[in-house]
């Protein structure tokens, strides 16, 4: 009575620890089997993989005939089992040697164990900042390196971390402008051209306009519509938020403002030209400014009625008839890259979208939409020095008369996301733009850019349809990025407005551009780690 009592317990001792083993081992394998199906071209060659990588993973913690088991065996099934998601079931069975139960004729147990793990495909906007301050250095400096280059390879390690025809990949690339580099697709390796080859063309160059960006990234995501998978968009920069495309009222009034490159000359109502001595050519330096100079695209100055050669009213009395339509275009500051300057130039417009994949140089037209031969055409009644600027003109464009030609930063950008917010704007305290938002200062256009990018965070996580999932990197190779406006549109833990009840994304922190390869694994890790 005694031995088959101690043998059922020994025995039964083993059988619940082999039991554990082959549990772990399947879930293990299990695990192993879904990461793997972001491997191959094809979705028969990605079960391949996770096959092949669930056996291996499998035996390498079992193996066949260890702690005296027989008959083993390993079925895996991979199965569409709801909605964009796939899941990976592994069966293990082997028989189980007895030691003190032999002698009452039992010689094995049979032991069955299985092991499951789902992975949810995923739709991912990928956003990569590639303005000026990302550009290689030649030859690379020890703080600077190459991080074009870097952010070029380690975009393409991320991408390739995705699976092929299930996976749906898109790429937005943003300076000033903003550019669809590759609209999304399920065959992001393997099109033509495709996502990766994308990557490898881009050259940086130009200002930071994250905040349009990002939008266009969560609207790319949203047409896509697909509120079963994961939908995520993933934003890499290194800088300020330094910059805003909104439709720009033309200055049609008299106030006081920083000066700007070419300075300004009053109009003489005595010799009906513009004359005297150029003031607010500093841009720390206040005057009274007038309205701008600028034509319309039908050649009338501001101070003309329609169809008319001659001056009818001078400063302050501008033509009250005039009034020209806001210009679109994006606004951005030249001083430095920081929310911290009261002074300094602002330069612009810079068109709003790029007009192809190799449009990195920003093109730049003055604010209503005009340049001129000479700055200003006087009293002359003719157009012949008068040139409408659209963007491809070979007239010189004076980018800081900005300063002079726009009235004021308008409350919404181009796509209705609020200008306010986050960062505290300075408003016109006089003359006929009073509570207004200034455009002469960087430090409040870098306000105003940086308020739309986290406005846009907060417009995605508000969504409750698709529920994106916001991802962001920073590199702080150049003067550094701003950590709490990247957390804040992550809506990372560690963000001061942190929300626990809407979608968590995360905040990766490069130092230097030799660390970002590692942000860029961090992140898709992370968003791997949720898909399974």
């Amino acid at each position: 009575m005694i031995i088959p009592i101690v043998g059922l317990a020994v025995d039964a001792g083993v059988l619940f620890v082999l039991k554990t083993m082959v549990s772990a081992s399947a879930d293990a394998a299990a695990i192993a089997a879904a990461r793997s199906l972001s491997v191959g071209l094809t979705i028969d060659a990605q079960k391949a993989s996770a096959t092949a990588d669930a056996l291996a993973f499998f035996n390498a913690n079992m193996k066949p005939g260890s702690y005296g088991t027989k008959n083993q065996s390993v079925a895996i099934d991979i199965a569409e089992s709801s909605y964009r998601t796939r899941t990976v079931t592994v069966t293990a069975q082997l028989d189980a040697p007895q030691y003190f139960m032999r002698y009452l004729g039992f010689n094995s147990t049979h032991i069955v164990a299985s092991g499951k793990a789902s992975r949810r495909d995923v739709n991912l906007m990928l956003v990569l900042d590639r303005s000026g301050s990302m550009k290689d250095s030649v030859p690379p400096a020890a703080d600077n390196g190459a991080p074009c280059t870097t952010m070029r390879n380690a975009a393409a390690t991320f991408v390739n971390m995705f699976a092929e025809e299930r996976d749906r990949l898109g790429l937005i690339t943003y300076g000033g402008s903003w550019y669809l580099s590759f609209a999304p697709s399920k065959t992001f390796k393997t099109g033509s051209p495709s996502m990766l080859s994308r990557i490898a063309s881009i050259s940086c160059n130009g200002g930071t306009g994250t905040g349009t960006a990002l939008w266009n990234a969560y609207d790319q995501v949203s047409k896509i519509n697909e509120p079963g998978t994961l939908n995520m968009i993933v934003l890499f920069t290194d800088g300020y938020a330094n910059l805003v495309h909104a439709n720009f009222p033309v200055r049609t009034a008299s106030d006081t403002r920083y000066g700007y490159t070419t300075g300004y000359k009053q109009w003489s109502t005595t010799n009906k030209s513009y004359s005297g001595t150029t003031t607010c050519s500093s841009y720390s330096t206040s005057c009274t400014m007038e309205p701008s100079p600028c034509v319309d695209p039908s050649g009338n100055l501001y101070d003309r009625n329609a169809g008319q050669t001659t001056r009818n009213y001078t400063a302050p009395n501008w033509n009250p008839n005039y009034k020209p339509s806001p210009i679109r275009g994006g606004l951005t500051q030249a001083a430095g890259d920081t929310y911290s300057l009261g002074t300094g130039a602002t330069y612009g417009l810079i068109t709003e979208k790029a007009s192809s994949a190799t449009d990195v140089n920003d093109p730049i037209v003055s604010a209503a939409g005009c340049a001129f031969t000479t700055d200003y055409p006087g009293n002359n009644n003719s157009s012949s020095n008068r040139v409408y600027n659209n963007g491809n003109s070979s007239t010189p464009v004076y980018p800081t008369n900005v300063r002079r030609d726009i009235a004021f930063m308008p409350d919404i950008d181009v796509n209705n996301v609020n200008t306010d917010g986050y960062k505290d704007i300075l408003r016109y305290s006089s003359g006929s733009y009073v509570n207004r938002k200034r455009v002469d200062r960087p430090m409040d256009v870098t306000g105003a850019g940086m308020n739309v990018a986290d406005n846009v965070g907060i417009l995605a996580r508000n969504d409750n349809t698709i529920k994106p999932a916001l991802y962001t990197i920073g590199l702080g190779s150049n003067g550094g990025v701003d950590h709490e406006l990247l957390r804040r549109i992550a809506n990372d833990p560690a963000s001061p407005v942190y929300d626990d009840t809407k979608m968590v994304g995360m905040y990766a922190y490069a130092p230097t551009p030799t660390d970002l390869n590692q942000a860029f694994v961090r992140i898709a890790s992370e968003i791997l780690r949720i898909a399974q």
